[in-house]
């Protein structure tokens, strides 16, 4: 379907304010036109003063936020300031990827800039987001280490953003958790950074589809201090299920000449990760993987990802970490909800008889997958087996 030029998405920055003692806001005013009614809202980022910032006219961060929400209600952007020239190259193939994952939901749309930057280059050193989880704690401490050959990257500090899975009106949660993480960085010397943003909040895209977009948006801002984003891989180049917000696919479009996107740790599942970070004592004892709890700054121990990171435990040969006790260890409970839970169990059990290692939460687990696989083969698979096995009969009948 055409976009219609009167539907428009309009970037106006706005010059940056300090927020607090040791804060500054940068944002923008977002308006959406459509020729006869005009809607504003303000998207914002909650920074540290101690970081050099980009000058008020750069709108990479409010380009990457609204740029899944354009794609979705159709509008032209306008950018009343300036961006990076890769950068705008890069999204015009990233649209396209999404557009041909779900034309239904993403169109391809026109982005007008008052000003393109070019011939940029990076400042040196890697920032990576960190919030305790197994795929940031992964990224840490084998680059850290100097775990990946030539690949290794210098992280010069890492960032913590409230308002993604923490909301931004649970500040003691997220108080809670910053100070938790950070005392895990420090065993490895980083500092740690905690950010505030509301883009979450004004965005009406599936989280699924836009949490990396977001996500860059808000370390974009750290391109003065450190020219390499890691991005922290959610599957593993076996496992990922298409369309997907994260994927060596399409992470590194969200990058510019400035600030080169790079998404780590796909060639290691989430079981040959956590084998990794146990050698990493602390790192290991402030996992935080939960984000369904009532308590955000911990782990419930019983939602789906802790009873699946028990596993991934179990699996590698290790006990479960102090920080995932809580709840029971009933695998058999577990409902799968989707195809990607179905092949991370399906990983575990895999990688539990790699390791060697039995046990009677193997047999809970292949059940759970028996289950939900006889629900949620489609039909035709089933007929195509069904279809198979009929014509290999006969021909075996006709021998």
């Amino acid at each position: 379907m055409p976009v219609n030029k009167m539907n428009e998405l309009i970037l106006v920055p706005q010059p940056a304010e300090i927020d607090g003692d040791d804060h500054v806001r940068r944002c923008s005013v977002i308006r959406r036109d459509n020729g006869v009614n005009l809607s504003e809202k303000e998207l914002w980022f909650r920074l540290p003063c101690s970081i050099a910032l980009p000058d008020d006219s750069d709108c990479d961060s409010y380009l990457l936020a609204v740029f899944m929400d354009a794609l979705k209600e159709g509008r032209r952007i306008v950018v009343h300031g300036s961006v990076s020239g890769a950068l705008l190259s890069n999204l015009v193939e990233y649209q396209s990827v999404w557009h041909k994952w779900l034309p239904d939901i993403y169109r391809v749309v026109d982005i007008q800039v008052d000003r393109v930057r070019e011939g940029v280059c990076p400042a040196a050193g890697a920032i990576s987001a960190f919030s305790g989880g197994v795929d940031a704690t992964f990224t840490v401490w084998r680059h850290s280490q100097k775990k990946w050959s030539y690949r290794s990257q210098d992280i010069k500090l890492s960032a913590f953003v409230h308002g993604f899975d923490i909301p931004l009106t649970n500040g003691d949660a997220f108080a809670s958790a910053f100070a938790r993480a950070r005392e895990t960085l420090r065993d490895l010397n980083i500092e740690l950074f905690p950010i505030a943003t509301n883009c979450k909040e004004i965005s009406c895209v599936s989280w699924e589809h836009y949490f990396v977009s977001a996500l860059v948006s808000v370390l974009i801002n750290f391109k003065r201090v450190a020219g390499v984003c890691l991005i922290g891989s959610g599957g593993d180049y076996n496992g990922f299920v298409i369309p997907l917000g994260s994927s060596p696919m399409t992470d590194y479009l969200l990058g510019s000449e400035e600030f080169i996107v790079m998404h780590d740790g796909a060639s290691h599942n989430r079981t040959e990760k956590v084998k990794e970070i146990s050698e990493w004592r602390k790192g290991v004892d402030n996992l935080r993987v939960c984000w369904e709890g009532e308590l955000k700054d911990r782990n419930c121990g019983k939602c789906e990802k802790c009873l699946r990171t028990k596993l991934n435990f179990l699996a590698s040969g290790g006990a479960v970490p102090d920080c995932l006790a809580g709840g029971d260890m009933a695998f058999s409970t577990i409902r799968l909800k989707n195809t990607s839970q179905y092949k991370e169990l399906k990983s575990i059990c895999h990688e539990a008889r790699k390791n060697g290692v039995q046990g009677a939460w193997l047999a809970e687990v292949e059940k759970v997958l028996k289950d939900y696989a006889a629900d949620h083969i489609p039909y035709s698979t089933k007929s195509l087996f069904m279809a198979l096995a009929k014509r290999i009969k006969r021909k075996l009948l006709l021998v």
